[in-house]
Parts: structure tokens; sequence; C-alpha cells
């Protein structure tokens, strides 16, 4: 994989999109659904959400996806 494959759509290379998960699993299944190359799993001390999902690229929220289904 090149590097310009590993950071689409961003200028800093050093950029991490960071988002919880309950597995390492989830972090698998949130790079296929959203196309984000995955750059590590890492331990979260949260007893629920036990991983972080690091992926390349900017940080990205889902607040503005949650918005369209609410009433």
């Amino acid at each position: 994989m090149t590097e310009s494959s590993r950071t689409p759509n961003n200028n800093d290379p050093d950029a991490e999109n960071v988002h919880s998960a309950v597995s390492p699993k989830k972090c698998r299944e949130m790079e296929k659904k959203y196309g984000w190359p995955l750059k590590d799993i890492r331990p979260n001390p949260d007893p629920i959400l036990k991983v972080d999902c690091v992926f390349y690229g900017e940080q990205t929220s889902f607040q503005e996806m949650w918005g369209d289904y609410q009433d």
C-alpha cells in the first residue's frame, strides 16, 4: 500500500481518525464500511468500548449522520 492510499484527502500524514469500538473485529468492519484505512487498534480502558480504532486521516464525526435519524 502506498503512502498516498493510506492518507486519502489529508495534508497531514500524521493525522489520526479515532473511533472507539467493542472489539477489534468492529474496527475492521468500520474500515470496510466507511473505506477508512486502519492504522492501529489500541486498548481503551472503557469497560464497554474496549478498543480505539485508529484510522489514517483527519478526525471525522458521526454527529452529523445521527442528526438525519432524529425526530
